[in-house]
């Protein structure tokens, strides 16, 4: 368990059983952050759960998780009851997994800071989903258990964004003779889970991935930090893609664009009232410039397209109900604090080189 001190941040401990093909980390924690005093310390409670925005408390951190179902039996409908929900730290995803079984809580991995969280959908679809939060606290350990409904308004949050057929927020494709593929037929796929004090992370790998006219093994990393909306994508392949692709899922609303000239790091970003609580919502993609091919859109998605090759790396972020940002213009004032930091962070690592 986590061990709240003043200024100091511990990594999670995590135990490991074998059980069916994954690894159980029942044990692990949020990793988490907290500028309290020692009195206030030695009173939070250090359950996942109990990680939240209490009065006169500040905490900050990450987690990463995927739980899966132990003990549970197939019902009447094909769907898995019973039993319990187990976090894991790694997980082939099974021959015959069908969507909607219930095997994982929330359909997959999700990953947090005290400001938003993410799922990706751990099938065919392989989209990124967005959690929002009603006050900054970490959520997942108790999201998706038996007996609740994240698509509805908890005091913690909901569910916020409709997918669809879409990449969600940030999913990955490429770019094959003008039309998107995304991860959509593979052979098969894994997930690892991992939690630090620097950051929580997810990383998922398919293999036989058929995309651009072949098959290609797709390594991608998604990475959150304390204090950030921001996750960061890193994808990898063997075998060169012609452009790759992400994007924004389409509800209707005009894109905000910015890739100015000798600026480091653009966005692609829609705002406006296209949240499941049918208020507004924020969801941006950042990008550097030098890798930006074309703006476009298809049927679903509002598309990036960047440079082609064996990696690309791309940025997205959500905002909902944030009291920083409650409108249009704070949410491009946002976007432009947010594209100027990764430039200027980019320009003293590269200096660090």
């Amino acid at each position: 368990m986590l061990d709240f001190t003043h200024k100091a941040a511990l990594a999670a401990v995590v135990t490991l059983v074998s059980i069916s093909g994954c690894t159980d980390s029942s044990n692990s924690q949020p990793v988490a952050q907290s500028e309290v005093a020692p009195a206030q310390a030695a009173a939070l409670s250090t359950s996942p759960e109990a990680i939240h925005a209490d009065a006169g408390v500040e905490v900050t951190g990450t987690y990463a998780e995927l739980a899966v179902r132990r003990g549970g039996v197939p019902g009447e409908d094909g769907k898995l009851q019973g039993g319990e929900y187990v976090p894991v730290e790694f997980m082939q995803l099974p021959d015959d997994h069908q969507i909607g079984n219930r095997l994982f809580k929330y359909e997959g991995p999700g990953w947090e800071s005290e400001q938003v969280a993410y799922r990706l959908y751990f099938d065919e679809r392989a989209a990124i989903d967005i959690f929002g939060k009603t006050k900054p606290q970490l959520v997942l350990p108790e999201v998706g258990q038996d007996g609740t409904d994240y698509h509805a308004l908890s005091d913690w949050g909901m569910d916020v964004l409709k997918v669809g057929p879409s990449l969600g927020l940030g999913g990955v494709g490429v770019w094959h003779q003008g039309k998107l593929e995304g991860v959509r037929q593979f052979t098969g796929a894994s997930v690892n889970v991992s939690n630090e004090t620097e950051a929580s992370a997810v990383r998922v790998q398919y293999t036989g991935w058929k995309s651009g006219g072949g098959e290609r093994d797709l390594d991608m990393t998604l990475r959150i930090e304390p204090g950030s909306r921001l996750t960061q994508v890193h994808t990898k392949t063997e075998i060169p893609a012609e452009s790759w692709a992400t994007g924004i899922v389409r509800h209707g609303l005009e894109p905000l664009v910015s890739t100015p000239a000798g600026s480091g790091w653009g966005y692609l970003a829609t705002w406006g009232v296209q949240s499941l609580a049918d208020d507004n919502l924020g969801m941006a993609i950042f990008f550097r410039n030098a890798d930006l091919q074309q703006i476009t859109d298809d049927e679903y998605n509002h598309l990036v397209l960047l440079k082609g090759g064996t990696e690309a790396q791309y940025q997205f972020a959500a905002v909902w109900r944030d009291e920083d940002v409650q409108s249009r213009e704070q949410f491009v004032a946002y976007l432009n604090a947010t594209a100027q930091a990764l430039g200027e962070n980019s320009v003293v690592a590269g200096a660090d080189q």
